[in-house]
């Protein structure tokens, strides 16, 4: 069943989120920086307002500067689709429940992530308490034709033994979270190896931090203050402190 979810939020309400997030110093003249404007007129299909700057003479709205510039989306497309991505639903579903063409979607989809890696933070945690892991993403070449024997159609679901690489279409995603702060760096990867994790960890970490991490041996040679929890012993979590919650 698909429900017909763009119909059922408020388009005003949809209007001032995005305002507060693709704005958050208020909206300006994307060519003079200026905030002094007049309404212009109303676009047809997205039905925003359209503002003319009072010192430059430019038009622009709530999506100028930003990737839906030039799309006719309503505003409550914009949030759902935002949503859709972020929680890494199908393009499938997004064309069938906010009403947008298989393009649209594929296109708009392409550039938030193509913008979400440029943004990725590169500085360290601050927190003297850090976790590592790593998950494996089922991935690649569905849909595509293989020609070669030697390279068939990955199973579904690709239920493979043992750690996942780009080589067998379950390509690692590594993550290091800061227990304090709650931030986190996470990074798509080749390998699962000494020669990729230790790197990543003391790139996003300080020094003095206590690194938490299971027992896979690609670990030991990070340093820092290591702490394990010991999954082939059934250990899932440790509680250290005794408080009885973490």
């Amino acid at each position: 069943m698909i429900f017909p979810i763009t119909g059922l939020m408020n388009e005003a309400q949809s209007a001032r989120w995005l305002l507060e997030h693709f704005h958050p110093e208020g909206l300006r003249c994307p060519k003079c920086d200026s905030t002094r404007r007049r309404i212009f007129r109303e676009t047809q299909t997205s039905r925003l307002t359209v503002y003319r700057c009072l010192d430059c003479e430019g038009t622009y709205n709530l999506y100028s500067g930003t990737v839906f510039e030039k799309k006719h989306l309503r505003p409550s497309q914009v949030v759902l689709l935002l949503r859709g991505v972020v929680k890494g639903e199908s393009s499938i579903s997004l064309v069938e429940e906010l009403g947008l063409s298989r393009t649209t979607v594929h296109e708009l989809r392409k550039e938030l992530q193509a913008n979400a890696r440029v943004l990725q933070p590169e500085t360290p945690l601050a927190d003297e308490h850090t976790e590592t892991d790593e998950m494996f993403q089922n991935a690649g070449e569905k849909g595509e034709r293989h020609t070669d024997p030697e390279n068939p159609p990955r199973r579904r679901a690709n239920k493979r033994r043992g750690h996942g690489t780009y080589d067998n279409d379950r390509p690692p995603i590594v993550g290091t979270v800061g227990r304090e702060s709650a931030r986190v760096r996470l990074r798509v990867v080749k390998h699962t190896d000494g020669e990729t994790l230790v790197p990543h960890v003391h790139r996003y970490t300080v020094g003095e931090a206590t690194v938490y991490t299971d027992e896979w041996r690609a670990y030991e040679r990070v340093g820092r203050g290591r702490e394990t929890v010991r999954h082939g012993l059934k250990e899932w979590a440790r509680d250290d402190d005794g408080d009885g919650i973490r």
